[in-house]
């Protein structure tokens, strides 16, 4: 049995480029589970397709294959590689889309898209989600060895990692790195553990490795204003109130129960938030 291809794209659900995409896939690795992550990436948004590919991938089950296609650069010289890391194979353009993946370790092997065995016999300049992208990650799935789709492919891009800083024993600066259909705000300070007696912090990315603080308070800041208290969940606070909690994926977040955090504090991608605790 084919393991899964997920796909992660922006191209939304009305018109027909996910539907066709599945189409060739699925002539090529017949049986394959096609398995819809989202498709309502912002249009062109790389960081926000980064961080719904970080979010997701740990659930799938190894040798699962990702076709992401978030492709501001489509029909340019952007590089269309397949990426082996962990445990997993992802297929993409190579514009930054796997940066919170690679912030972790890098990938195991790499390579560009060149074989023409391995995509569509006509390639156009607009849908590489069709003629390249999705016929490499259907050929994974049905057992095509990484580097037989072609050359190795080195220095993927990637972005700078998020702010995620320790300023004190009871104080941590980060910033807002993904907005949800919500509005919540997530932020990079994680990943963090409340056992009810103290806050821990084992990051996630490069930078500060942990840090372990009794306290009998704790509160958020976000771009400097007002204190915002730190709650369990959205209703621990009242209709309308901002509160600050940890988050599924262990990710300070920031919402508004009933509402958008987003649009009341007009904040979105790089607003500075800090975390405060009194030991």
């Amino acid at each position: 049995m084919h393991p899964p291809i997920a796909f992660l794209t922006d191209f939304g659900l009305d018109d027909t480029y996910v539907g066709v995409m599945q189409a060739v896939a699925s002539g090529i690795a017949p049986g394959a589970p096609l398995i819809n992550i989202s498709h309502s990436v912002p249009p062109g948004d790389i960081r926000h397709g980064a961080f719904q590919l970080w979010q997701s991938h740990r659930y799938f089950p190894p040798g699962s294959v990702f076709v992401i296609v978030v492709d501001p650069g489509v029909g340019t010289r952007r590089r269309p590689v397949a990426a082996a890391w962990r445990d997993w194979f992802f297929v993409f353009p190579d514009n930054g889309v796997l940066s919170y993946l690679l912030l972790q370790e890098p990938a195991r092997e790499v390579v560009e898209l060149v074989e023409p065995a391995y995509r569509l016999e006509d390639v156009s300049t607009t849908f590489h989600g069709r003629d390249v992208f999705s016929p490499a990650g259907a050929h994974l799935a049905a057992g095509v060895p990484l580097r037989a789709l072609g050359p190795t492919a080195d220095d993927l891009i990637t972005f700078p990692p998020p702010q995620l800083q320790i300023v004190s024993a009871g104080s941590i600066r980060g910033e807002v790195i993904h907005v949800d259909r919500f509005g919540n705000l997530i932020t990079s300070i994680g990943y963090l553990y409340d056992d009810g007696s103290q806050l821990a912090l084992e990051s996630w990315i490069p930078g500060p490795t942990a840090m372990r603080q009794p306290y009998t308070s704790q509160w958020v800041r976000l771009a400097g204003g007002d204190p915002l208290p730190v709650h369990a969940t959205f209703g621990d606070a009242e209709m309308g109130e901002a509160l600050a909690y940890i988050g599924s994926e262990r990710l300070l977040e920031i919402a508004v129960n009933r509402g958008s955090a987003a649009a009341v504090f007009e904040a979105g991608l790089g607003t500075e938030v800090s975390l405060h605790s009194e030991g």
